[in-house]
């Protein structure tokens, strides 16, 4: 069976190795979702980390409607992707409404969380989302490019044109990824 990161390689190499401008845009939800699970697919450590599936959950700000319209698009974009295997785990997606610290961390802890993707609208509540990403080696995966220069980990944006996965080194390292040298070549990455 060939491997997802092998297949991938080339469409990252294309999307990836553009010339950059120093402001990002939004990718869709579709795009994004598709480019996040090759991306995870590039984690050496991520098999090791997960248990029979790779969850990742889809964290919004409740009452909030562009947190939520965000979420609901990341959501169907996932979902479409169920089917796909990484790393010969099954993906699998949640949606979670944020409501503190500590129920996040029972969310993480009781639903196997492996990636928390944060919508739009939990500026204030990212440095507690960060620590607990840390504590419990979960992957941080950024809807908005000022979150990865706020310590999460991985993002997928456009710049001049072109789709860029971004990854924030240390902040992955952290959270417990390592990330392949395939990937941080195609990769802009955050030192």
């Amino acid at each position: 069976m060939v491997k997802l990161r092998h297949i991938v390689a080339p469409c990252l190499l294309v999307a990836c190795l553009m010339p950059r401008s120093a402001r990002a845009d939004q990718v869709s939800p579709d795009k994004q979702a598709v480019i996040l699970a090759r991306a995870l697919a590039y984690d050496d450590n991520l098999r090791a980390r997960a248990g029979d599936a790779i969850v990742v959950a889809v964290v919004f700000k409740s009452g909030q409607s562009a947190s939520e319209g965000a979420a609901d698009g990341m959501v169907r974009a996932l979902k479409a992707i169920e089917g796909v295997k990484v790393q010969n785990l099954p993906l699998r997606v949640v949606k979670l409404a944020y409501s503190g610290k500590d129920a996040l961390h029972g969310a993480v802890t009781g639903q196997g969380i492996d990636a928390l993707y944060v919508c739009p609208g939990l500026e204030s509540e990212q440095n507690a989302i960060r620590e607990e990403s840390r504590r419990v080696h979960i992957l941080t995966v950024a809807s908005r490019e000022e979150q990865l220069t706020a310590g999460f980990s991985l993002g997928v944006f456009m710049f001049d044109g072109k789709t860029t996965i971004t990854v924030n080194l240390p902040a992955s390292k952290e959270e417990g990824a390592a990330f392949s040298s395939e990937l941080l070549r195609l990769a802009r990455v955050i030192r």
